[in-house]
């Protein structure tokens, strides 16, 4: 097995374990949503109120299934449609203080998670495991840990 073939395993043990840390920590949020719903939180936590258009060109649906997707958020309670400001005739999609809640619950149980998880890593090791995913990231095209919204992975 070549460096690059090892270096797989590795990453898709490592994403494994996040996976299962993201899903853990979004207990909350998926027993009264969908993923793709809680990511519609996600997206509106990190970037503000925005237009159904931009939000399903996101998540890679069309328009209309979007509007269902917001229907089901706005019964809810999760998000609200507003007037946009700029231009009267689009809506825009923003969070409720319930949906804001949800998505800081989910953050915080997940930060707990990775804590836990680095618990367990020798003091001496953590500064290589930070470097490590910084790189990953960044390779991954997702940017900065401090740009990185709370979903995570989107998750």
């Amino acid at each position: 097995m070549n460096r690059l073939d090892r270096a797989t395993e590795q990453a898709l043990a490592a994403s494994r374990a996040l996976v299962g840390l993201a899903v853990r920590s979004m207990a909350p949020a998926l027993e009264v949503m969908t993923v793709q719903q809680y990511r519609v939180l996600v997206l509106v936590d990190a970037g503000g109120p925005m237009r159904s258009g931009d939000l399903a060109e996101a998540l890679g649906i069309h328009a209309s299934t979007f509007s269902r997707l917001a229907d089901r958020l706005v019964a809810g309670g999760w998000v609200e449609r507003l007037e946009n400001p700029s231009s009267r005739r689009e809506v825009l999609v923003g969070l409720t203080p319930a949906g804001r809640d949800l998505v800081e619950q989910v953050a915080d149980r997940r930060a707990e998670e990775v804590r836990r998880v680095l618990r367990r890593v020798a003091p001496d090791q953590v500064a290589t495991v930070l470097a490590g995913l910084r790189v990953f990231a960044l390779a991954a095209g997702e940017g900065d840990a401090g740009d990185l919204p709370r979903l995570g992975a989107d998750g």
